[in-house]
């Protein structure tokens, strides 16, 4: 589905392909959800497409029937696998770059969260990226660009990509998503909501959500437990959901010494939650609904 906050920037992308002022690093940066990579993902079928048509690809040709079978010989796409991106997948695409193309004559390397990529691989990427190769483009995605090389993101085009939630209601409602008392939190990440929706998540974070709102007066977290067993990225959601019903908490006449201590613990959950081995996740729950029940009496 069309995500309508980019299509401006990619008729940008495209005109200046058009005009052969198209740089061949572009980076692409934004929080988790705003869309960056189908952006990437549409920016490279079209440079590879042999007919695009406003650098979109037909579908038809040959180029991209390679494409979507995920075997286009001109396409390197560098995840990363563990915590960081290693010398060695840089140098691989540096090899890539410098082979004859294919197919129509360009080749493309994605590299997705280039923030990770450790101090060793951004030096490698630098020394690709300060010889550019005819015909050869590097689209890069990133959610923190302060842990970039400046060096780095001088010799790339630099894209924020950013939601305007004016589209994201219309957007979801397109999707027949409900309206959830904590959608509006998400107005800036439409595509976090859309990939609960595809994982039948969307009930779970709702319970989040009442549990973030009601956690004071509970004392069984079993079921929150197997929410977040599940799937350990909801903690920051849950995280998230604690800290907003704080700031309600707080325009009501919370006291600010006691809004700072229930912060801080749901700072240490978050730290722990992911920091911490075999953290007994009930036990942390428990401790931190304590501190929160505390704060809030």
């Amino acid at each position: 589905m069309p995500l309508p906050w980019l299509e401006g920037l990619y008729q940008q992308l495209a005109q200046s392909f058009a005009q052969q002022r198209f740089h061949h690093a572009q980076l692409f940066n934004g929080d988790k959800g705003v869309g960056k990579q189908r952006l990437v993902d549409s920016l490279a079928d079209g440079l590879l497409c042999a007919s695009p048509v406003n650098l979109k690809a037909c579908g038809n040709c040959k180029s991209c029937q390679l494409n979507q079978a995920g075997t286009h010989p001109d396409k390197r796409v560098v995840k990363v696998e563990g915590q960081t991106i290693g010398v060695d997948e840089i140098r691989e695409i540096s090899d890539f770059i410098n082979h004859s193309a294919a197919q129509n004559g360009n080749k493309v390397v994605v590299l997705e969260q280039c923030h990770k990529m450790t101090t060793a691989a951004a030096n490698a990427l630098l020394k690709t990226l300060e010889e550019p190769s005819l015909r050869r483009y590097l689209l890069l995605t990133c959610e923190q660009t302060a842990l970039l090389p400046a060096t780095i993101l001088s010799r790339c085009a630099v894209h924020e990509i950013k939601v305007n939630p004016e589209y994201t209601t219309q957007w979801l409602a397109s999707l027949n998503i409900a309206n959830y008392s904590w959608l509006d939190l998400f107005a800036r990440q439409p595509l976090l909501v859309e990939q609960w929706q595809n994982d039948n998540q969307l009930e779970a974070v709702d319970s989040l959500y009442k549990f973030a709102t009601e956690i004071k007066d509970s004392h069984n977290f079993s079921a929150l437990v197997d929410i977040l067993n599940k799937d350990h990225s909801l903690v920051n959601v849950f995280a998230l959901f604690l800290t907003e019903h704080l700031k309600a908490q707080l325009v009501l006449g919370m006291d600010f010494f006691n809004y700072q201590k229930a912060q801080s613990a749901i700072s240490e959950f978050l730290y722990n939650s992911s920091h911490v081995l075999g953290l007994n996740l009930e036990l942390a729950i428990s401790q931190l609904a304590f501190t929160l029940r505390e704060s809030q009496n």
